[in-house]
């Protein structure tokens, strides 16, 4: 189902450069414009060469690479590809799809928890973060997430696709209460 948009252009294609003999009139009379140059990634084949994180989507069948330079790439069956651009470029800690939604999650190294929606190729959604995020997960086949902190609380957040909001749940587990709950036991050697 969702496997099928990445075989589509996104929503806003890139915009052509400007006409050859414009940017060579530029160049010769000294006034080179940043149109004029227009970098930017067009096409990427194949595994990122800074391709840090995994994350899979069994029951669409796709695959996403996060890497260390803020790309995700998105990559299914019959040759699907899509290339994912963050518009800061840093690493992410943690990538985790909502399964069989069409959206994927992301933390970057800075805390953001960002919701892509693989139709458009875009951000759909983002929470800053207050402090360190150390843990993450999606409740499977579900848009609510639980997020790990530096302090030890885990909180809840949910994503609501018709509102195009991440929000956080006023739910939050502390952690004395996690610690009551589990108990260690000692172990010695002999």
């Amino acid at each position: 189902m969702f496997t099928k948009l990445f075989q589509k252009n996104p929503k806003h294609p890139p915009s052509p450069p400007p006409s050859q003999p414009q940017a060579e009139s530029n160049v010769s009379s000294g006034n080179l414009r940043p149109e004029d140059i227009n970098p930017r990634v067009i096409l990427h084949y194949g595994i990122p060469s800074t391709a840090s994180l995994l994350a899979f989507d069994p029951i669409q069948s796709l695959l996403a690479i996060g890497t260390l330079d803020g790309r995700i790439k998105v990559i299914g069956g019959n040759n699907i590809e899509g290339l994912l651009i963050s518009p800061k470029n840093l690493p992410f800690k943690n990538l985790e799809f909502l399964q069989n939604q069409g959206f994927l999650a992301s933390v970057s190294s800075e805390n953001e928890i960002q919701i892509w929606d693989l139709k458009r190729r875009q951000i759909a959604s983002s929470l800053q973060w207050e402090c360190s995020v150390t843990a993450f997960s999606i409740i499977h086949g579900s848009s609510y997430m639980y997020v790990g902190d530096e302090y030890g609380m885990v909180s809840v957040l949910k994503y609501e696709a018709e509102e195009v909001k991440l929000m956080q749940l006023p739910y939050h587990v502390p952690m004395t209460t996690i610690a009551g709950v589990v108990s260690f036991s000692t172990i010695y050697l002999f």
